[in-house]
């Protein structure tokens, strides 16, 4: 099953990978989304992406040291291509990132205390 997780993970990053670099010329100006949407879009891609890994690797550190550098690296490589920087992107990429983190510790700390409990 984590062998499953694994290719999902890295077809996941390949995917975003490809999303957040395309240029967006094609795309009519109205067509686009307004930042606020962006800025949500970025939080949900980036959750999604720590809690992809998180159920591929295990070492949740390691993963999530990755997933901020990640978040950082693919922002500063807008700066090549037409899609253009934003700090409030890479601010948004680590909240999610962070929220996800936090989810999940949150989520299987209580999981692990109901365990307890009925044992």
């Amino acid at each position: 099953m984590k062998q499953f997780f694994k290719i999902i993970s890295f077809a996941y990053l390949i995917i975003l990978s490809i999303a957040l670099l395309i240029p967006l010329d094609f795309i009519a100006e109205e067509g686009q989304p307004s930042n606020n949407t962006s800025f949500i879009i970025h939080l949900v891609l980036f959750f999604i992406l720590y809690l992809v890994f998180y159920f591929s690797f295990s070492n949740k550190y390691k993963i999530l040291l990755f997933c901020m550098m990640y978040s950082v690296l693919a922002e500063v490589l807008q700066i090549f291509t037409s899609r253009g920087f934003q700090i409030f992107d890479i601010i948004f990429n680590l909240i999610g990132v962070l929220i996800s983190f936090l989810f999940l510790l949150y989520f299987f700390k209580n999981e692990k205390e109901e365990r307890q409990k009925i044992n």
